[in-house]
């Protein structure tokens, strides 16, 4: 099965906004999430203050994008059958590979020094729930991701999904 691009991108916008709405629920609620990938995303493309959150979520959702798309070609290589599962198994993978990226360069967060600590790995600097927060988040977007990406593909049933 091919590769649709259109629901690969589809698939990312609503995965995305899926993954962060832990944090920012958490956020509003008063419960001690430090991590705002909008802004900081936003301060990693150097936007200026006022508009440092949209430009973020324009950069997540474009980088989200991308990842589905690879996202979906390894549901074409496994056979395009139980994507959320597979999605699932993705998001472990990206979340992996998505905290230590976050540890590994400080300098990604411009904005940090004399505001916040740089994260680490995972987001450990902040605290466990952000850890968890960010690791569950991930698995969401996989989970999402392969949910909506089999519903959108005109060339798979909705059972492929599950």
């Amino acid at each position: 099965m091919d590769v649709d691009p259109i629901a690969a991108a589809v698939a990312a916008i609503v995965a995305a906004q899926c993954m962060e709405s832990l944090a920012y629920a958490q956020r509003g609620l008063g419960l001690g999430v430090r991590q705002d990938i909008f802004a900081e995303g936003g301060a990693i493309l150097r936007a200026p203050q006022r508009h440092r959150r949209l430009v973020g979520w324009v950069g997540h959702a474009v980088l989200a994008v991308g990842i589905v798309l690879l996202y979906s070609l390894f549901f074409a290589a496994v056979g395009n059958d139980h994507l959320a599962w597979w999605g699932l198994l993705t998001g472990a993978v990206h979340a992996a590979l998505g905290g230590v990226v976050v540890g590994a360069w400080p300098d990604l967060h411009p904005d940090i020094p004399g505001r916040l600590a740089p994260p680490g790995v995972f987001y450990r600097h902040y605290s466990r729930r952000d850890v968890i927060t960010f690791c569950v988040g991930h698995l969401v977007f996989g989970a999402v991701a392969g949910t909506v990406y089999a519903a959108m593909h005109p060339g798979l049933p909705l059972s492929a999904a599950l």
